[in-house]
């Protein structure tokens, strides 16, 4: 079997990506299609992929999902 140039693409990919910054890491998960991102989220465990949030953050999106609401903050109520 030959070693094709999308072979050695993929090869560098994998090598390089670590190498890139954080910013440069986030710039190329953005070329990525919603359905791509969310399948490599879900492959993550559930410590990992809550490790960067803060604990009020997680714990309003629970009461949210709880509640039955969107996971979308409320819009401030008019004043009368």
């Amino acid at each position: 079997m030959s070693f094709t140039m999308e072979d050695f693409q993929r090869q560098y990919a994998r090598e390089h990506f670590p190498r890139l910054s954080a910013a440069e890491q986030r710039e190329a998960l953005k070329l990525l299609s919603p359905e791509r991102l969310r399948e490599i989220l879900q492959s993550l465990p559930p410590e990992e992929r809550l490790a960067g949030l803060p604990p009020e953050q997680i714990r309003r999106y629970l009461e949210q999902l709880k509640a039955g609401r969107p996971a979308k903050p409320r819009k401030p109520r008019r004043k009368k």
